[in-house]
């Protein structure tokens, strides 16, 4: 009879065997189509290097303001008795804005008037009289006297209730009111915005460096993200009189007309000042850009290869300025060399790719 631990052996080497044997053979089943796999190629969209003319700029950031722009306030307190606008609409210069409770005032003054009015009266006899020397000299000066002071009194009181009558200081746009019929109010309280839209103004910073390339007069170019591509002509029209000591910066201040009204008071606002004009420049979409540590690359389309078969490669560049929804490149690339535009977060140096031809708008066109 065998002995039963030498065919326990036996079976537990079979056993462990074909285990080992079929995770060995799988292994290298798998290595062996990795090594010959190759991936689908990634559709993307190309587009040629651009040559261009553009302009050299400095880029700086600032804030929108009007030129002409004022929180109306009022200059005493009383209570609202009227919103004379509707928030949002253009009002001529002088238009009443709001009206405050004025009865009182306006009783003094009708009270003040009829004062003003005996005293006229009296005044006029007592010249008469002085000229045939009826009265004395002292008495006519009192009734002289008399006369300006209540003159000067209803001035005042007409003063008082014009201050209570808030009107637009010039012509421009009113905004949202703060407040509501029969709210009271304290002097100097806020109570809407008036601005003049057709001329705004943005001031900005720039390194103390550029000094020397900076004048009055000088254009400007400038952007918001409101409006994707837009961009509005100006003039800078100051330049502060010193360098701020903490930040080594000067201050400048453009005027930008808003014809429109497409701008608006408090919008950020990307600002290029223009220091040399047509200035030949090699563009490609924003899109192309691979932005990493290592540096900015774009994709290149490699020729086909001998089965027709088309790759890129990846290739690191310096980049200029952007503008319009494209960046020039000051080095690594030749004009008319075909980017990726589209898919390129998909690639890899050597990366197989199909092109898509349907037709799509380029960035920036």
């Amino acid at each position: 009879m065998k002995n039963p631990l030498l065919l326990t052996a036996l079976a537990l080497v079979l056993v462990f065997g074909g285990i080992f044997g079929f995770i060995y053979g799988k292994k290298a089943l798998i290595a062996r189509y990795m090594a010959s796999y190759q991936p689908p190629p990634v559709s993307v969209v190309v587009e040629p290097a651009r040559p261009e003319t553009w302009d050299r700029s400095i880029t700086a950031v600032g804030t929108l303001k009007a030129a002409l722009g004022v929180d109306v306030a009022t200059e005493s307190a009383g209570t609202v008795s009227k919103i004379l606008f509707k928030g949002g609409e253009t009002v001529a210069a002088g238009a009443e804005l709001f009206a405050l409770e004025d009865s009182v005032e306006v009783a003094t003054l009708k009270s003040l008037l009829a004062q003003k009015r005996l005293a006229e009266i009296n005044f006029q006899r007592d010249q008469r009289l002085l000229t045939t020397r009826a009265i004395s000299r002292t008495d006519f000066d009192k009734t002289e006297s008399v006369l300006k002071d209540v003159s000067a009194q209803a001035e005042k009181t007409e003063a008082i209730i014009a201050r209570k009558h808030l009107r637009a200081p010039f012509a421009g746009q009113i905004g949202i009111p703060r407040v509501d019929e029969g709210m009271y109010v304290t002097e100097g309280h806020a109570m809407v915005t008036l601005q003049a839209l057709d001329l705004l103004e943005v001031d900005f910073s720039l390194p103390e460096q550029q000094l020397p390339l900076l004048h009055a007069g000088q254009r400007v170019r400038c952007s918001v993200q409101a409006h994707p591509g837009r961009q509005f002509e100006g003039k800078i029209v100051a330049i502060d009189a010193k360098v701020d000591a903490n930040t080594r910066n000067v201050l400048l201040r453009a005027r930008v007309p808003n014809a429109g009204a497409a701008l608006l008071p408090g919008m950020f606002v990307s600002v290029d000042v223009i220091i040399e004009e047509s200035v030949a420049v090699l563009t490609v979409p924003e899109t192309s850009i691979s932005y990493n540590l290592y540096g900015d690359a774009v994709y290149v389309l490699k020729a086909a290869a001998a089965d027709g078969v088309q790759t890129v490669e990846r290739r690191y560049v310096k980049l200029g300025a952007h503008r319009n929804l494209r960046v020039a490149v000051t080095e690594g690339l030749a004009a008319g060399e075909q980017v990726v535009s589209a898919g390129a977060l998909k690639l890899d140096n050597g990366a197989r790719v199909v092109l898509d031809t349907r037709e799509r708008r380029a960035p920036g066109a």
